[in-house]
């Protein structure tokens, strides 16, 4: 991931948001068998890989007409939730929480980013201490999701018409065992540890701030039909339901052969790094033209909860009031579950059509869209969350969420401190580092996301 900050009188006027990495999972999709698809697509992402392997599924069995059993709907809810809480747990501790405390002088604190900590060495030693905590926690979550997918990450348990693993009481109980000491933690530990961060500081729980706009498409189908996450549009504070004929794509200023704006049911990907105005290789997806900030501040204010701002703090504490949301909801399916009871459906109504899989993964609305010839996928299309935070910018020249959000900043720290919480606060999946380049001085900042 590359930033590029334009800065005047220490002020970011403007910014540019790249990923240089091509990886092509959609051309390697095509021609595949379709019950394959949660198999490969587990493999965009070590850390949301279930959620890409049940929106594959989800986008399978409507093109296939298939139905999932209750049980199959309510195995893949504690799957995707188990890996949920190591995600929010892993980058609330590891990946931002650096960004407030100084930590001992070794790796991976040092070097340490200086400046702007205002912790006292008591509290310091404190939330190093609960770095170290929540890494064991979230391990517990990564066995948790292998109770019932087979292994983490990548697991085998999801697959078109369910999830292969049987329901028993040992595997109940083992699960909320691990939920239990993971519930503990969230409410012991990470919430007074993110209230103790708005605390002392307060600016960031609103510095940052997108542009206003919100999406969430629903989130943990259970099988009533109701979601955990409900789904929605905010426009500049004005509520809309959600409905996907009015997503397109488009790659005016990506490194693609040149479409759109187009739905992803007629786009395609056809690299093209010659593209005279590219900077990146993320497309711009777009809903009626705008913009659109996912993640866990978006799915609160779809649903209406109670946010405490719209910066790097408030997006942080959404996230670990959502994990615990998660665990809590994770505790009641536990007790839906019918031991013996079918988790799979593999009868097909038929070979080809046309599916949409939607999900909230980790960092926010996960689409895919696919076309199946015969049992054959001819076409495959994926908008990741980070693809709608940190997109290119389209036709018009409207910028993304991230770009953004760093636009105003005020600098006062050499390592661009300011603006790495703000990017960082959007649990952005990218390389593990950013560079900044010093166009003036024309030297790498290294900030570690």
């Amino acid at each position: 991931m590359l930033v590029e900050a334009h800065l005047e009188n220490g002020v970011i006027q403007d910014a540019l948001i790249a990923d240089t990495l091509y990886r092509g999972f959609e051309q390697i999709l095509e021609g595949r068998s379709a019950f394959d698809m949660p198999y490969y697509t587990q493999r965009i992402c070590g850390i949301c890989s279930s959620l890409h392997g049940v929106a594959s599924s989800f986008a399978v069995e409507q093109a296939l007409g298939m139905t999932v059993p209750p049980n199959g709907l309510i195995l893949r809810n504690l799957i995707m939730g188990s890996d949920f809480l190591q995600n929010h747990l892993r980058h609330f501790y590891l990946m931002s929480m650096p960004d407030y405390f100084k930590g001992p002088d070794i790796p991976p604190f040092t070097p340490h980013l200086e400046g702007d900590i205002r912790l006292t060495p008591q509290e310091d030693q404190r939330l190093t201490e609960h770095y170290f905590n929540s890494i064991e926690i979230s391990r517990n979550a990564h066995a948790a999701f292998g109770v019932f997918g087979g292994k983490a990450p990548h697991g085998h348990g999801i697959v078109p018409g369910g999830c292969t693993m049987h329901v028993d009481a040992d595997k109940i109980n083992r699960y909320r065992g691990y939920l239990i000491t993971i519930l503990e933690f969230i409410n012991n530990v990470m919430i007074p540890d993110v209230e103790f961060l708005a605390e002392r500081y307060p600016e960031y729980v609103y510095l940052g701030k997108g542009n206003g706009n919100f999406l969430s498409v629903g989130g943990f189908t259970q099988p009533d039909g109701s979601t955990l996450f409900p789904h929605g549009i905010v426009l500049q504070d004005n509520h809309h339901p959600f409905e996907d004929r009015f997503i397109t794509e488009e790659v005016t200023t990506a490194w693609y052969e040149q479409t759109g704006p187009i739905h992803p049911w007629q786009e395609k990907t056809v690299p093209d790094k010659n593209q005279p105005q590219g900077y990146t290789w993320i497309k711009a997806p777009r809903y009626q033209g705008h913009a659109l900030e996912v993640g866990p501040l978006a799915r609160a204010v779809v649903a209406k909860e109670k946010i405490i701002g719209y910066g790097a703090i408030g997006r942080h504490w959404s996230r670990v009031m959502e994990a615990k949301k998660i665990a809590e909801a994770a505790m009641i399916w536990l007790e839906r579950l019918v031991p013996g009871a079918e988790t799979i459906n593999t009868k097909v109504e038929q070979e080809s059509g046309m599916g949409i899989g939607y999900v909230e993964a980790m960092r926010g609305s996960l689409g895919h869209w696919v076309k199946i010839t015969k049992g054959r996928v001819d076409h495959y299309q994926i908008i990741t969350p980070s693809t709608w935070n940190y997109s290119s910018r389209d036709e018009k020249g409207n910028c993304s969420v991230g770009e953004f959000s760093i636009r105003g900043l005020k600098i006062e720290h050499p390592e661009l401190k300011e603006a790495g919480r703000v990017i960082r606060s959007f649990d952005p999946c990218f390389s593990c580092s950013v560079h900044l380049i010093d166009g003036e001085r024309l030297r790498t900042l290294n900030v570690r996301v």
